[in-house]
């Protein structure tokens, strides 16, 4: 049916203008040049029915263009028919065929998801709005610039409009080219179709049949094939394959460019406009201007937005990256930055730094008696009273990793590393937690402490095995041996 009903329209159509008499093919003529863009924009409409988002409103834009179209035919219709006044040109229909690219420009400058705040979407209609009325009056005035109608002013209106055909068959192939999802494809896909075979069958009718006198109405007819082919793609869903995709800095670059040309094209009519008409060319310079002046304020502001949000997004991730799921303390990952940012300064200052590695005793067989949510929630309490415990605000815990925890104090030497790991070892005590596994009845942590002034400290640390660790590193693994050794010792205590 979506090439079955074009194709008899078209079929009928070449039948009442070659057999009928001359008078009823010449209102055939006007007739089907109602018919055929109305059939286009029913079809459209239809197509918009059936989408959703963006495409259904660049297809309502079709539609809306196609309407207008038609209502420029069917003033026609009504002047040469009806009033019986052929021969001339008529404003009015003249500013129903400018207004039906006012949707389009606007399809074609604006972003094709809704994005970014509705005033953005605004401008672009208004100054779209203003291109089509500011290109009316440049055809209307080079018209009739030397009184009545001339064949330099038809000539010069003839021109304008392959212009103005071309701008939109080239901005529709562009952003064809750069279409990123099927239902964008498929509308620039169908629409730059439709659009450069407009622009060539309309170049023909106003350079060819036009202006022969021989010729009547029923050669312009020819343009009907165009909104034939237009109706076929819009019902038949036409998925105007795209090839090898193009590449991101070409659609960034058609994407980018998109709202510049329609200020752009803006900006040059109404300059042509000042010649001929200084107070709307005024106007519509004006309007170029600030219409593109607020809506690249408006970009600013948006790209401002967004890489807020993406730096606060960013921010987030690296916050839920670093914390522990269970305990919702620091997690590993933190550990290490935050550790070599206190080795410098501590370097810088000369005052000692030391180190906690706590490990939660017999945490296995607590698990495997309990179960993983019971041994989840004993790390939540530890972890809860470890920090409760730390009363400085420069002081940081850290999950290790499995029951294993690290204790970060500045400026603390191994008097003070000593005392605070006590407390620690004792808050976890009190907490009573039953551990029928541990000797103690309740479950305890073994604690291993290291100090060290990092501006004295050497390259091979006594009781490493000769090792050579250096900086941070070698602070944890000495911590890791003390806790070693308080487990040797019986757990529950302290070894530094």
């Amino acid at each position: 049916m979506s090439i079955a009903l074009p194709a008899i329209f078209l079929l009928v159509q070449l039948l009442v203008l070659t057999l009928a008499p001359p008078g009823v093919s010449q209102s055939g003529a006007y007739l089907v040049m109602v018919l055929a863009p109305l059939g286009a924009a029913l079809a459209a409409l239809w197509r918009a029915g059936h989408e959703g988002g963006s495409a259904r409103r660049g297809w309502l834009s079709v539609a809306l263009s196609l309407a207008l179209w038609t209502v420029g035919a069917a003033i026609n219709l009504w002047h040469d028919l009806i009033l019986k006044q052929s021969g001339q040109m008529y404003s009015d229909a003249m500013l129903a065929f400018n207004l039906a690219t006012v949707p389009l420009a606007f399809m074609l400058a604006s972003e094709w998801r809704l994005v970014g705040p509705a005033l953005v979407r605004w401008t672009d209609a208004v100054m779209a709005l203003v291109l089509g009325l500011a290109y009316f009056l440049v055809n209307w005035l080079s018209l009739n610039a030397r009184g009545a109608p001339d064949e330099a002013g038809l000539a010069t209106m003839v021109w304008l409009y392959d212009a103005q055909n071309l701008y939109l068959a080239l901005g529709a192939l562009a952003r064809w080219r750069a279409a990123t999802s099927s239902d964008e494809r498929s509308l620039f896909g169908a629409f730059a179709a439709y659009a450069a075979l407009y622009t060539g069958l309309a170049a023909l009718n106003n350079h060819i049949f036009a202006v022969d006198a021989s010729l009547g109405p029923e050669y312009a007819t020819v343009i009907t094939l165009a909104f034939a082919l237009l109706a076929w793609m819009t019902v038949s869903r036409c998925p105007a394959n795209l090839g090898a995709p193009a590449r991101p800095a070409f659609i960034h670059a058609v994407h980018s460019a998109s709202p510049i040309l329609l200020a752009g094209a803006l900006l040059m009519v109404s300059l042509v406009l000042i010649r001929l008409d200084y107070v709307h060319g005024a106007l519509g310079v004006l309007i170029a201007v600030v219409g593109h002046g607020l809506r690249s304020t408006l970009a600013q502001v948006g790209h401002i937005e967004r890489g807020n949000s993406l730096q606060r997004e960013h921010t987030e991730l690296q916050t839920i990256a670093r914390t522990d799921a269970v305990t919702g303390i620091p997690n590993r990952h933190c550990l290490h930055p935050t550790l070599d940012t206190m080795w410098r300064m501590h370097r810088r200052s000369g005052a000692p730094l030391s180190v906690l590695m706590i490990d939660i005793d017999h945490f296995k067989q607590f698990n495997d008696r309990h179960g993983h949510p019971a041994g989840d929630a004993c790390l939540r309490d530890v972890a809860m009273a470890l920090q409760s415990a730390l009363v400085r605000p420069g002081d940081m815990l850290v999950r290790y990793g499995g029951e294993e925890f690290i204790a970060l104090l500045q400026d603390a030497d191994a008097a003070a590393c000593s005392v605070v790991a006590e407390r620690l070892r004792l808050a976890v005590q009190a907490l009573a937690i039953p551990h029928v596994d541990n000797r103690h009845g309740v479950v305890t942590v073994s604690l291993g402490a290291a100090s060290a002034l990092p501006q004295t400290l050497p390259s091979t640390l006594p009781g490493l095995g000769g090792m050579a660790l250096a900086g941070a590193a070698a602070l944890v693994q000495a911590a890791d041996r003390a806790l070693y050794q308080a487990k040797q010792a019986g757990r529950n205590c302290v070894a530094a």
